[in-house]
């Protein structure tokens, strides 16, 4: 993993430069918020478009990245929130540092610069594949709320793990894709198979039992049992080295 973010570092400084940018002031909410977003994260949202991107040896725009990041990071003060979360990071959540009203303001406040930053790019293309991600994401947290206390089925399951988190990286990779002229279709496809992917896999290794008791909310491997989320692991990872296949070599890889 390191071997491979090296190789999108200065795409990354350039992210994080951007982000570290944003509050000017010594308002101590501001103060927090850059801490927040300061606070180690893998970035994994721009790294994939980046390594996307360089496949087919174009560049990433900045601006875009920088606003999938502050979505992503808005939704996880939000989150934090709706769970009444103690620790986020390593760290005390906004709304333990101050309180929900302020966490959920200052998660909406990021939207708001996310919306800056994706106006700057100037394709109304972009602007609805995130616009059309913020409802995803917004309407399967109302049916993941609505199932608190019940055992999903696989659809159900599925189709959050989708919206609260695939649809990101599709809006991030598809609106990058488009900006470079790359096929929006596959780059669609890859990043939803990622996202489910990337979901799946996370709540395969999380405590079942520590996220019932603090969230009530069960995962895949509670209705599936482990053998057989990772089966369907195994499924996606195929379908996407299927989907990389016909990929271009390039001498940074």
């Amino acid at each position: 993993m390191e071997k491979i973010a090296q190789i999108a570092k200065a795409e990354l400084n350039l992210v994080d430069e951007s982000l570290y940018n944003l509050f000017y002031t010594e308002n101590e909410v501001f103060k927090e918020l850059n801490h927040f977003l300061k606070s180690p994260q893998k970035r994994i949202r721009s790294l994939l478009t980046i390594l996307y991107t360089k496949v087919f040896s174009k560049d990433v725009n900045i601006d875009l990245l920088t606003a999938s990041e502050l979505i992503h990071n808005a939704s996880l003060l939000h989150d934090d929130v709706i769970d009444n979360a103690d620790f986020r990071r390593n760290d005390k959540t906004f709304n333990k540092k101050f309180n929900s009203h302020i966490a959920i303001l200052s998660g909406d406040y990021m939207l708001s610069l996310a919306t800056s930053k994706l106006i700057k790019i100037q394709n109304w293309n972009a602007i609805n594949n995130f616009q059309t991600c913020i409802q995803k994401m917004s309407e399967a947290e109302l049916l993941q709320y609505s199932l608190r206390g019940k055992y999903p089925t696989k659809k159900e399951y599925l189709e959050i793990a989708k919206g609260k988190t695939a649809e990101l990286f599709v809006a991030t990779l598809k609106s990058s894709a488009e900006l470079v002229n790359l096929d929006i279709n596959k780059a669609q496809k890859f990043a939803e198979n990622f996202g489910i992917l990337f979901q799946i896999k996370n709540d395969l290794e999380v405590n079942s039992e520590a996220v019932d008791k603090n969230n009530n909310i069960h995962t895949l491997k509670d209705i599936l049992g482990i053998e057989k989320t990772q089966a369907l692991i195994d499924n996606y990872l195929e379908e996407m080295r299927s989907e990389i296949g016909d990929m271009p070599q390039n001498g940074e890889f």
